[in-house]
Parts: C-alpha cells; structure tokens; sequence
C-alpha cells in the first residue's frame, strides 16, 4: 500500500511540474505581425505637402527621387508614377493546438501630374 501512495505522490508532482510550467512561461497563446514596404512608398504626411499650382516639380523630384514611372502627354503633362507594395505577415499559435500564418500584399501607386513645372494633380490609388 505504501508503495502505491508514493507511486501516486510521484505522478501528482510530475503532473503539477509540467502544468507549473506551461503557465509559468505565459506563452501558451502567441502572436506576431509585421508589415514591410517596398519599392517607392510616399506617405501620407509628404502627400499632403504636394499642394496641386504650388508645389513645383523640382520639389517633388528632390524629395521622392526619379518616378517609378515618367509618362509623358502630347500637351507636355508628365505623369509621375510611384509604385510601391505593403506586405503584412501575421502568424499565430496557441500551445499544442493551432498555428497559423497569414501573408497580405497590397500593390498601390501615388499618382502625381505635373504641367509647366508645377503639380495639377496628386492622387493615390490601392
């Protein structure tokens, strides 16, 4: 009988090990995104300060670099095109039952047309 006793003192302590150690570590549930750009990103903040019959051309190539893209129209209307991508990853699990992971892609470009050296129009699109 003795013997039994111990053998069930032993498993109680094991058992209460192991659960003492999952809680303890507070990682039975997980999470993690992270969201990346690339290509040429013009943020919201800089698309505000394109004011269309203020803000030059010069200033718009000077602060965002060359175009993606530089269409030009037979009236002489350039089009400068910044393309760009957000990427997001997000994953997740919960201990010994699920994980997953999720990636999104967005492509989008910033639109802005410039005539006689001065922006007419600044736009994005997504």
């Amino acid at each position: 009988m003795k013997r039994n006793n111990i053998s069930l003192v032993a498993r109680f302590s094991w058992t209460g090990a192991l659960l003492a150690t999952l809680f303890a570590g507070g990682c039975l549930v997980t999470s993690h995104s992270n969201q990346s750009r690339s290509g040429k990103y013009v943020s919201d903040a800089t698309m505000k300060q394109i004011q269309p019959g203020q803000t030059s051309s010069s200033w718009v190539l000077a602060t965002l670099g060359p175009p993606s893209e530089d269409d030009r129209l037979e009236d002489g209307t350039h089009i400068y095109k910044y393309n760009y991508t957000e990427r997001t990853d997000s994953s997740g699990t919960v201990f010994l039952l699920f994980a997953g992971n999720d990636v999104k892609e967005k492509a989008g470009t910033v639109y802005i047309e410039v005539k006689n050296g001065t922006v007419t129009r600044a736009w994005r699109s997504s």
